[in-house]
């Protein structure tokens, strides 16, 4: 850029390991037009170098972690200084807690896309209350978490470019095989219980021909790891390695590089195997939504839930005895697993659960298979697209339940979307 001072943009994603991930197809796109800076937690700021070499990485104390209080304060400045000097054309803020608008309202509100402070009073840009309005109704969400963020950018990146297509960087003629099995997720409800992990590493013994189980997760899960390895066959605890406790964040991508598949709840580490290359056969339970945060790529399977009551709300007690859990409790359910590559999918729906393929489409993300809410997310979809001034899908009829649960008339009238998405 010769003669022309470079572009300059911050991304300010404060959140956990799959939020950081998340923001990928946004940061991405930022990166091919100018020095693109991320400020991320303190403790994943050494991934975060690893996962995006060419951003500039800023560690900012935004998690309860081992810092002592002059630490955090000495970060905080830090950061404070470097965004204020670095004149940044434009700023990206993804979510709205506390520090987000905090370090938001360090820039004019005009350069802010996303959340922001005018005169201390916290905004949203027209694309972020499109976006709180249709999770009022998240069995219908029209767009992957990805997806949306990429999106407060007015042309992104191609979604066939975000990650590759799994297992297209497996090595020709490579002999065995390894699959990754993630202990747990954040919320409980959302992990698979000991018991039915043994009936679905059985069948995957069986049908894999015997490949070698490698346990991930953190020193947290180790007791759940000891007591799924003492119940499994011995000729599969022979062929199993609990890395659980012992890898550091800067050890996994290598560790899930040499997978040839990853058994998971919706974590972070599925979205970090996605990334890499990695299939993914995820376990979406309780309240995680495929549609909403599903591996994102092509060549991934998803196990949904699709009971009456899914997606539930987090931290709200289950009252359906978790329903979610029936279907994987079926007699004849891990005789499934025997087509577990993409390219032997077989949409079905067995006990409250949809088998989907991860595929993608002009906007983005999709899922293949069976989909409680397909012709509302369909119509959603094709509107967003509209409004996007992306093509939609010829003649399509938008129901006018949906334009009303995504739009307001001032979304089309008011030049916002524009020039502070």
């Amino acid at each position: 850029m010769t003669g022309e001072a470079m572009r300059k943009f911050l991304v300010l994603q404060l959140a956990r390991l799959g939020d950081l991930l998340q923001s990928k197809r946004l940061v991405f796109s930022l990166m091919k037009e100018g020095e693109t800076h991320l400020a991320v937690d303190f403790s994943l700021a050494s991934l975060a170098s690893l996962i995006y070499p060419q951003a500039v990485i800023h560690a900012l104390p935004a998690h309860a972690g081992n810092l002592r209080e002059a630490e955090t304060l000495a970060l905080a400045r830090e950061a404070c200084a470097s965004f204020v000097a670095a004149g940044f054309e434009r700023v990206y803020n993804l979510n709205r807690s506390s520090l987000n608008l905090v370090l938001a309202g360090l820039f004019e509100p005009e350069r802010v896309s996303g959340y922001r402070l005018d005169r201390g009073q916290p905004l949203a840009s027209t694309w972020s209350k499109m976006g709180a309005r249709w999770t009022r109704k998240r069995r219908a969400s029209p767009l992957n978490l990805m997806d949306f963020w990429a999106f407060f950018h007015p042309s992104p990146l191609p979604p066939e470019l975000v990650n590759p297509v799994a297992g297209s960087g497996r090595a020709a003629g490579a002999s065995g095989q390894a699959v990754g099995v993630v202990m747990a997720g954040q919320a409980a409800r959302r992990s698979l219980p000991p018991a039915i992990l043994v009936r679905i590493l059985e069948a995957l013994f069986a049908a894999l021909k015997g490949p070698e189980f490698i346990f991930l997760g953190s020193r947290t899960e180790a007791g759940i790891a000891r007591r799924l390895l003492g119940s499994l066959p011995g000729k599969i605890q022979g062929k199993t390695r609990d890395l659980t406790g012992r890898t550091s964040l800067e050890d996994l991508p290598e560790v899930l590089g040499g997978l040839d598949l990853l058994l998971a709840p919706d974590t972070g580490l599925m979205h970090l195997a996605a990334h890499l290359g990695v299939p993914v056969m995820a376990f979406f339970l309780s309240s995680a939504w495929a549609w909403e945060t599903g591996p994102y790529g092509l060549g991934h399977l998803v196990w949904q839930a699709v009971n009456p009551c899914s997606p539930c709300l987090e931290n709200a007690p289950c009252s359906q005895d978790l329903a979610c859990l029936r279907g994987l409790k079926e007699a004849e359910w891990p005789g499934l697993l025997s087509g577990i590559g993409a390219e032997n999918y077989d949409p079905r729906e067995s006990g409250g659960l949809s088998l989907l393929r991860s595929g993608l489409d002009h906007l983005g993300a999709v899922y293949h298979g069976p989909d409680p809410e397909r012709e509302e997310r369909t119509a959603a979809r094709s509107l967003l697209a509209e409004f996007l001034n992306l093509a939609p899908p010829a003649g399509l009829s938008i129901p006018e339940h949906v334009s009303a649960g995504l739009l307001a008339e001032n979304d089309w009238l008011l030049p916002e979307y524009l020039e502070i998405l």
